[in-house]
């Protein structure tokens, strides 16, 4: 009998499938072998069918913490803390299922590597030495810790995980070459990221709402410290762990993320989607669906209370209306518009009052400035060897395989795991992305590629050359800055076609 491959490859995934399910029931029982099974199946077909796995992938990975969250086996609080049940690796690794087998099946299955070879070959090279460096602290670091523990820490495990948290996104570079074929996928993508980022931000509104008019009781009256910190026994409709104790003129909103910090980096980099969809659509529609999203990107960047956003976003849109709109009537008018609402939402201090007493108070207790120098202070006190001390060593996602350092700024982190080798490496990939992206927007020539080259390659030299908290790290950050670098390689072959 002669099988075509569909066929051939359903027979396979089915018996994949029931060989997962049979092994997991019986090491780990029915829920667990169910779970396995199941996955097996969706990263059957993600392999089979990259794109569409792709674009599950980015539009599932913005509510990855509310559908995590949103499941009451995850977590149970315990006094003033939660206590994770063992499906929270699960859950939060649920999006990778997408991701992962999608990209194998790219780097397999494609001729085109070549040309993505010839236009980021610096790139490719250096982040091979990257990756060559990172096994090198695994296997010379980590390894040799794991010989010589004698306790419950597991440094090898620990290490795998941080080789995945630190380098597992970087391949979004290939597959925001791979994602856009024409002009056609590249508006599609922009227009998807356009509808995401208006819902997350509404979500957001609709949960500051909740808050404020006491529908959600947020932390007033959880035990301390709980009541002074993002936590999950605060969470309200959407989102993870959440900050809210006006009393104390405390907020910090995940919105639609599993922390504050996630929601911040999200809304920062959705300034540059948005005005990068805005300036580059010739339909009235969504030129007018990216100017509301814009207004909805400000209000939520205010209403959650973080500095870093609330401080950024405004700066970002005002910069990119400054380089990107030539005519000086449409300028001002624009212009005239972004300041019509900040004054808008400045003179509603009822509403928004709250929320910038929140940013004031924070930045009067620890300046950010000053918070850097002292993580950097304090690693030049560590003594830091080349090789660092071990992957992992300070990723919060290893925390139950061992103790962890809390390092909250990018490059201290950085040099703490991989040591200066490492970090030397990891700042030469960004220093070349940010240049081999530059080189590729200089050559677009259509006025509508130059506005969105612009919007994107300045959100590549942000992130690049930021050492506040670790966006590169996060999610959405660690996979928008690559996937929209491999786009931006790609701009000037669809400008041609």
């Amino acid at each position: 009998m002669n099988l075509t491959k569909q066929e051939i490859f359903i027979i396979l995934t089915i018996a994949l499938a029931f060989f997962v399910t049979t092994l997991l029931v019986i090491l780990q029982g029915l829920q667990w072998g169910v779970m396995g099974g199941v996955a097996a199946i969706i990263m059957a077909f993600c392999y089979r069918y990259p794109r569409k796995a792709l674009w599950l992938f980015l539009i599932y990975m913005p509510f990855a913490g509310t559908v995590a969250y949103s499941l009451d086996s995850v977590y149970r609080a315990s006094g003033a803390y939660v206590v994770f049940s063992n499906t929270y690796v699960l859950v939060h690794l649920a999006k990778d299922i997408f991701y992962f087998p999608a990209l194998i099946g790219i780097i397999l299955a494609s001729s085109w590597l070549k040309q993505l070879r010839f236009n980021a070959k610096t790139i490719l090279l250096i982040g091979v030495a990257l990756l060559c460096v990172c096994l090198l602290t695994l296997f010379l670091v980590n390894l040799p810790q794991q010989l010589a523990e004698s306790g419950n820490d597991k440094p090898f495990l620990m290490g795998l995980i941080g080789l995945k948290v630190l380098i597992g996104y970087i391949p979004c570079l290939i597959c925001g070459y791979y994602l856009v074929r024409d002009r056609i996928d590249l508006s599609w993508l922009m227009r998807v990221h356009l509808i995401i980022i208006l819902i997350c931000c509404t979500l957001c509104i609709v949960q500051y709402g909740l808050l404020s008019t006491g529908i959600c009781p947020g932390n007033v009256d959880l035990v301390h410290p709980a009541n002074m910190r993002a936590t999950l026994q605060a969470r309200c409709f959407v989102g993870g762990s959440l900050l809210y104790n006006p009393e104390r003129k405390l907020i910090s909103l995940p919105g639609t993320f599993v922390a504050p910090w996630q929601w911040a980096w999200f809304l920062i980099s959705s300034s540059f989607l948005v005005m990068g969809t805005y300036f580059s659509e010739s339909s009235r529609f969504w030129r007018t669906m990216g100017f509301i999203t814009v207004g909805l990107v400000l209000v939520a960047a205010i209403i959650s209370g973080q500095t870093t956003a609330t401080l950024l976003v405004p700066i970002i849109l005002l910069v990119l209306v400054l380089i990107t709109e030539p005519n000086r009537n449409r300028l001002s008018l624009k212009l005239f518009s972004v300041i019509l609402l900040l004054l808008f939402i400045a003179n509603n201090v009822g509403i928004f009052g709250s929320a910038l007493d929140s940013i004031i108070a924070r930045w009067q207790y620890s300046p950010p400035q000053d918070f850097i120098v002292r993580q950097f202070q304090w690693i030049n006190n560590e003594g830091i060897n080349i090789l660092g001390s071990g992957l992992g060593k300070a990723t919060s996602a290893a925390r139950k395989l061992g103790d962890i350092k809390l390092i909250e700024t990018f490059y201290p982190k950085l040099l703490y795991q991989i040591g200066w080798l490492g970090t030397l490496m990891f700042f030469l990939l960004l220093s070349a992305t940010t240049f081999v992206t530059f080189t590729k927007y200089r050559c677009l020539q259509s006025k509508s590629f130059k506005r969105l080259g612009i919007c994107l390659w300045i959100f590549i030299l942000l992130i690049s050359y930021n050492t506040y908290y670790y966006p590169l790290l996060v999610d959405p950050v660690s996979i928008y800055y690559w996937l929209f670098a491999g786009v931006l390689l790609k701009l000037p072959e669809l400008e041609k076609s």
